[in-house]
């Protein structure tokens, strides 16, 4: 068998080439990341198979959007590919050599005798949609994390133009208050509006803020505001608005793709389609996992564990997995245990023994893997224990 072990870069990608002997029959071969680096690629290969009448078997770190080229254009010419998590990669090279050495030439080195000397490996199965799905997931996650920094801009603006207004929490994040200093960005401004145009921005059945009110609390205001502040305060509200639309497009589109999948997940109390549509995203093919062990392992949501002798210890969560599968199943954990039946006796009988909030949503969390694992295996709804 030939083993070729790929590290991935941005530009470039670095290969080398073994056989079962160990035989070295590349080790500072460089391909450029474009269809003619790949071809070469291939080119190599294949001679060396024809030379050696040997199958061969690929592997590279699973280095998100760097590797999706070269790992489309393998798998379109039938090569078998596997990926491994960077940290297996390093611990890998340590066990191996004393020498603190890291070149693009010994990782490719380095991936090429572990795929060899893996006798456990298994091809990931991947699904299209969840792949496009897991892109959409984490799309719609980055606009949040956009939009979230603005409204932080948008707070900072209001604590120095009208700090009175910036006291009312939620009021001042309120669609018609953002409406409102989008046609009348500062105080004085307000302090100069028509009753009745903010009495319709506010909306008849708003109790939480009158117009003569609002008016009132302008005039007395003691913010410091200019042109400057009125300018950028708009600017950021455009960009609120911007931001809220796509977002609303975004969700529309998972809404679309998760009606498609049609995922029995989504029938677990407290689970809805957004959430949902993370943990399948990020799962991917449940086939990739022998067991929900695994599942959990994958979300770093297992405790370390130390052993040395007579001594036995587990500590805190290893966190070594997919983050945003993580902080899905750690949402997901909390919510269910509020509307599940089953979870929430589960949830009460961890915090009657005592554990701490947080080490008692790892237990909701790992039943709830289990749970998970049970139901896009078989395809069954979820039903509550008992029903």
């Amino acid at each position: 068998m030939i083993y070729v072990g790929i590290d991935v870069a941005k530009h470039k990608h670095q290969v080398a080439i073994i056989d079962d002997e160990g035989e070295i029959y590349e080790d500072d071969f460089i391909i450029v990341n474009d269809r003619l680096g790949f071809q070469k690629l291939d080119t190599i290969i294949c001679r060396i198979q024809y030379q050696t009448g040997q199958k061969c078997k690929l592997a590279m770190e699973d280095t998100g959007h760097y590797n999706a080229p070269i790992l489309k254009f393998l798998r379109e010419n039938n090569y078998q590919v596997y990926r491994y998590n960077p940290i297996l990669v390093k611990e890998f090279s340590k066990v191996h050599t004393l020498r603190k050495t890291k070149t693009d030439k010994t990782d490719a080195l380095v991936i090429a005798k572990m795929v060899m000397g893996d006798f456990e490996k298994r091809e990931q199965i991947q699904n299209k949609i969840t792949e496009e799905l897991k892109e959409l997931t984490r799309f719609r996650s980055r606009l949040g994390k956009h939009q979230s920094l603005l409204k932080t801009q948008y707070t900072r603006i209001l604590e120095k133009s009208f700090p009175e207004l910036a006291t009312y929490g939620q009021v001042r994040y309120s669609s018609y208050m953002i409406q409102i200093l989008k046609k009348y960005p500062s105080p004085k401004r307000i302090a100069m509006a028509h009753e009745k145009t903010l009495s319709k921005l506010l909306g008849v059945n708003n109790s939480r803020i009158q117009p003569d009110f609002l008016k009132q609390l302008a005039k007395d205001s003691v913010g410091c505001y200019s042109s400057i502040t009125e300018f950028e305060l708009t600017q950021i509200i455009q960009q609120i608005d911007l931001y809220e639309k796509q977002i609303k497009e975004v969700d529309k589109k998972i809404q679309e793709m998760m009606d498609t999948l049609d995922s029995p997940i989504v029938t677990i109390p407290g689970i809805s389609y957004r959430l949902g549509s993370i943990i399948i995203a990020e799962i991917g093919d449940v086939l990739n996992f022998d067991n929900p062990g695994q599942l959990l392992a994958f979300a770093g949501m297992e405790p370390s564990i130390y052993q040395s002798g007579n001594y036995k210890g587990t500590g805190k969560m290893v966190k070594r997995g997919s983050p945003q599968l993580r902080w899905a199943m750690y949402h997901a954990s909390r919510l269910v245990s509020i509307y599940s039946p089953t979870f929430k006796k589960y949830y009460e009988k961890k915090l009657a023994e005592g554990k701490h909030f947080n080490v008692v949503l790892s237990h909701v969390a790992k039943k709830l893997i289990r749970v998970i694992f049970h139901l896009i295996q078989t395809g069954e709804s979820y039903k509550e224990v008992g029903a």
